[in-house]
């Protein structure tokens, strides 16, 4: 018995401009490159396929040239191959990004004509391409263009090798850090940190060095990322004998570090180093300084934390800071059972503060009574 031919009812999509007519339906571009993704690669004619990569629209060129990379066969290269000679800037970036597709024997050639492309963006695609590869040829070609690059296209190299753990990336990313953009120095950072490879460890250490406070934040969250706990004693040597804006920003780090990371730096080796060195920042000329010195060390569950923050906050006589210190301090060490006396000590500071001559100061130790009342009374 032979099966019933499928009838042709009019009111299949089509790909046609032109004015509709009763009972047809217009595929328009964005579904056709959604089609394109969803869509094996053979099921998908190489004319079309073809004509869809120099196409305006950027997902119907980005995936088409996504699908010819998932073919990843001769036809699929030559197609993609013209494309890079002739076709507009926007086409040639899609080809480019989608080269990983093909084994290094046959795109190697490819990507170091995107490589040579006027068009950063072009350039862009093949770094992310080469990212994607994840082999040893791909990493050296990647150091070998990057030295002499612009920050946007080494900025690409950075994101691609974000969720990398592969040692051999470790110089690409090094590579990275020679950008004049702060920001691009940080990103390759962040991929440095997740690297998760002894061979990153000494690459992020020498960028402490870097004159960007920001870059140094950015660096203290990535050793603590890679070595944890262990680092902690070289951190409390680089507390200590870092000033300004600077330590401001590697304060920040650790708090911020230790704390997604649960890092328990009361009950580390290096506690008491830390808290040494926590105690001399907080004589810091700098009002941010000692701002960002009150968070680590009111969380800290550690007996000597109450004694060195009371006394600090005692001494203060910027309004700002003895403020803050207020704030963080009735907060974050009202329930803190594991330190001692810091919960007599935090209302013992809140006291002082409700009775205080300096309307800033005051202003907050009420609005701190105030919050609690309410939450008391809505519980």
């Amino acid at each position: 018995m032979t099966a019933p031919q499928t009838a042709i009812t009019g009111r299949e999509p089509r790909l046609s401009a032109g004015t509709s007519k009763g009972g047809q339906q217009k595929l328009s571009l964005r579904r056709l490159a959604t089609m394109v993704n969803m869509l094996p690669p053979e099921a998908i004619s190489l004319e079309a396929a073809q004509e869809m990569l120099r196409n305006d629209e950027f997902f119907v060129r980005y995936n088409a040239a996504k699908m010819l990379g998932r073919r990843g066969d001769r036809a699929a290269r030559l197609i993609m191959e013209a494309v890079l000679s002739d076709g507009k800037a926007p086409s040639r970036a899609s080809v480019a990004r989608h080269l990983y597709g093909f084994s290094w024997f046959t795109g190697e050639a490819l990507i170091r004509k995107a490589l040579q492309d006027d068009d950063p963006r072009v350039r862009e695609g093949a770094i992310y391409a080469l990212c994607d590869l994840r082999e040893l040829n791909a990493f050296q070609l990647l150091i070998e263009v990057l030295a002499d690059e612009t920050d946007d296209v080494r900025a690409a190299a950075a994101w691609g090798l974000r969720d990398c753990q592969d040692a051999a990336a470790v110089p690409v990313l090094k590579a990275v850090l020679q950008a004049e953009d702060p920001d691009v120095r940080i990103k390759a950072l962040e991929a440095l940190g997740a690297n998760d490879t002894p061979q990153a460890m000494p690459v992020v250490r020498e960028a402490m060095n870097d004159p960007d406070p920001e870059v140094k934040y950015a660096a203290t969250l990535s050793l603590l990322e890679l070595a944890g706990e262990s680092w902690l004693s070289e951190l409390s040597g680089i507390i200590g004998r870092t000033s300004g804006v600077t330590l401001q920003q590697v304060l920040r780090g650790f708090f911020h570090a230790t704390n997604y990371l649960k890092i328990d730096v009361a009950h580390s080796k290096a506690a008491d180093l830390l808290i040494d060195s926590l105690e001399t920042a907080l004589l810091d000329d700098m009002p941010d300084v000692r701002m960002a010195v009150v968070w680590p060390l009111a969380w800290m569950r550690h007996a000597r934390t109450p004694i060195v923050l009371r006394q600090a906050y005692f001494r203060e006589t910027d309004s700002t800071v003895k403020a803050q210190m207020v704030r963080v301090i009735a907060n974050l060490m009202r329930d803190n059972t594991g330190a001692g006396d810091a919960a007599q000590v935090a209302e013992q500071i809140l006291k002082n503060a409700l009775e205080s001559p300096d309307a800033k100061v005051r202003h907050v130790a009420e609005q701190i009574v105030e919050q609690r009342r309410t939450t008391s009374v809505a519980n």
